[in-house]
């Protein structure tokens, strides 16, 4: 089965690398576009349904152009930051995308033990809440020390995104089978050249 990054699906339909928790939430709206094999669910207004299936989104809500590019410039935001997780320098403008978080309704809710946690306050904007609950999952993360975990591919035609469970966080490639191979195949034939 094709994970849509080039690689294979396990047996449970699921990506390969696929990050803890909540954090799961962020890896699979940042690969709502896939660079590799050129689709992007988030394309159009009815892209909404991947959005309500991921529980991102009520069931009722509709989605302007306007909205829905909000969105896409927030994962694509997202994209070019997990790059830097993986060596390379940020693509893209932080600042930007500390804008597009603006909007985000966020509360913070003590639990039993009285430790604090970050929950999306909810809005009356859909684009608001959307980013709030990946907002959400992104600051948990940080928190637990996996944010720095979740990165994208190196291979500039993929971007995939993908959770580094390595020991020493040097995972570089979506899959060894295809990304990574094609690098050390292109770095052998430059070598030979």
């Amino acid at each position: 089965m094709d994970d849509g990054a080039g690689g294979e699906k396990n047996r449970d339909g699921l990506q390969p690398k696929p990050a803890p928790g909540p954090l799961a939430l962020v890896q699979s709206f940042v690969n709502t576009r896939n660079i590799m094999h050129g689709y992007d669910l988030l394309e159009d207004v009815e892209g909404a349904a991947w959005l309500v299936g991921h529980g991102l989104l009520g069931g009722g809500v509709r989605l302007t152009e306007g909205e829905l590019g909000h969105l896409v410039g927030f994962r694509e935001g997202l994209r070019g930051l997990l790059l830097s997780h993986n060596g390379g320098r940020a693509e893209g403008d932080t600042e930007a995308l500390n804008e597009m978080a603006e909007d985000a309704l966020l509360r913070v809710r003590f639990d039993g033990d009285g430790a604090p946690g970050l929950l999306p306050a909810g809005s009356g904007e859909a684009v608001g809440g959307v980013t709030a609950r990946l907002l959400v999952a992104a600051v948990g993360a940080a928190s637990e020390g996996t944010w720095r975990r979740l990165k994208v591919c190196r291979n500039e035609g993929c971007r995939w995104a993908f959770y580094d469970g390595s020991k020493n966080h040097s995972g570089s490639w979506c899959t060894m089978d295809v990304c990574g191979s094609r690098a050390k195949m292109r770095a052998y034939r430059r070598r030979k050249s």
